[in-house]
């Protein structure tokens, strides 16, 4: 009787978890929409170099998210259960305050030494700091995200992300028409997850009057020392992006990160039902190895295991499906990025196993061990991306990544197994 009610229960975890992935797979969708559904504009209406400039811009935004945001929403989602409502309302009001005034200091930083930056970074000069504000802007947005999907918010996650897709396809469709090239693009994007943000903050109860009052001092130390060792573990994903569309650029042209780009475009739709997963099983997975780290153990493995043969016929129907897809959607001069797909489809397959890795360790609070290991990753990156991109092109920086991911995967494996197949006490959390 004790094991079917185990195996009962262990079903009903499974459904719902499965349940909530299907939510989160359908709301993230509607954000990736959002570049699939302007391709067919963009990659028509601006060059290859033009469009180039749009994926540069994403990346940099992306790798200035953990600096400007301290990488903050991973520390409440660490610290969500060991808060009650008014202390996580107090953290959340001083991490956005920090976010602020980090968002102040690197924009002042980007526009004294803009002309060297420009020249590091392939980027216009003046429209350099719209990248910090972009970064800031993802990073509040996120976090917002990640409140509502820890309080089981899912109508208020919904809204935030059908309004800055729907607002974001609008406003660039409407600059793009008005000859704004490139640079409306960029416009239409920061307006309208402006206007996803407000409402969300305010559907959090963060109206005006909670960010005109002085944050709680006694945790800008656990946010500055948080964020300073997970830093690396918080922007790997964006970090290996980076570099390999910064190498990509010099290596071989800012037309070569456009081609880049536009093959990661349709491998972000199988991102989407990765990371959607990854979403809801975080919060499943710390609940199982706070409330019963053996007897849970179990069908922690199970779901793990199944995630990994799901995940790897996915990326395969997703790849196979992109085969078909791309040329429809891409202008002919875009058409080189499709032979790229089948990499970029492995690297993102590789990057979700790792971060399932990550949120075991994430769990035990060793953010140590986590930078360790991305910063590991970044690292085996950058030196095969510059050591691949002279000989083999776009394809030796994606074989990069997928080496990268790959065997990092499999460190931080071997670490998992040591830790929770054969739990060893003490360990402790650095924060």
């Amino acid at each position: 009787m004790k094991q079917i009610k185990q195996r009962l229960s262990e079903l009903s975890g499974k459904s719902f978890l499965a349940l909530q992935s299907l939510f989160y797979a359908i709301a993230n969708s509607i954000e990736a929409l959002v570049p699939l559904l302007l391709a067919p504009i963009l990659t028509r209406i601006l060059a290859p170099s033009e469009y180039g400039i749009w994926v540069l811009f994403i990346t940099y935004a992306t790798f200035l998210r953990p600096i400007v945001g301290l990488t903050t929403q991973d520390a409440i989602r660490m610290r969500f259960y060991d808060f009650d409502q008014k202390q996580l309302d107090q953290f959340t009001h001083t991490a956005l305050f920090v976010m602020i005034m980090m968002a102040v200091a690197v924009s002042g930083l980007t526009f004294i030494f803009r002309d060297t930056l420009a020249a590091l970074a392939k980027f216009p000069a003046n429209w350099l700091v719209t990248v910090v504000i972009a970064a800031l802007l993802f990073e509040v947005f996120y976090t917002a995200l990640a409140l509502h999907q820890f309080h089981n918010r899912r109508k208020a996650f919904l809204t935030t992300q059908v309004v800055q897709a729907v607002l974001s396809i609008a406003l660039i469709s409407a600059f793009l028409l008005g000859g704004w090239d490139w640079r409306g693009v960029i416009l239409g994007r920061i307006l309208g997850m402006t206007a996803a943000i407000l409402i969300s903050l305010r559907a959090l109860n963060y109206g005006p009057a909670f960010f005109f009052r002085m944050p709680r001092r006694s945790f800008y130390r656990d946010i500055a020392k948080f964020g300073v060792v997970y830093w690396p573990s918080g922007m790997v994903i964006m970090a290996v992006a980076m570099t390999d569309k910064v190498v990509a650029a010099h290596y071989l042209g800012v037309s070569a990160s456009a081609m880049y780009g536009v093959a990661a475009l349709f491998a972000s739709a199988f991102w989407v039902i990765n990371h959607s997963f990854v979403l809801a099983w975080t919060p499943w997975l710390f609940r199982k190895l706070k409330a019963a780290p053996s007897d849970g153990l179990r069908e922690v493995l199970s779901v793990s295991m199944l995630y990994f043969l799901l995940a790897s016929l996915a990326a395969l129907c997703f790849y196979l499906i992109s085969l078909f897809v791309a040329p429809i959607l891409l202008g002919e001069a875009f058409h080189s990025a499709i032979p790229l797909l089948q990499y970029i489809m492995i690297a993102i397959v590789l990057q979700g196993f790792f971060m399932h890795n990550m949120k075991f360790l994430h769990f035990d609070k060793d953010i140590r061990v986590m930078s360790l290991c991305s910063m590991l990753t970044i690292a085996l990156n950058i030196w095969l991306s510059i050591l691949w991109a002279p000989t083999m092109g776009i394809r030796g920086i994606m074989l990069g990544t997928v080496v990268s991911f790959g065997a990092v995967f499999l460190i931080s494996g071997m670490i998992v197994i040591v830790r929770h197949i054969k739990p060893q006490e003490g360990v402790k959390s650095v924060v």
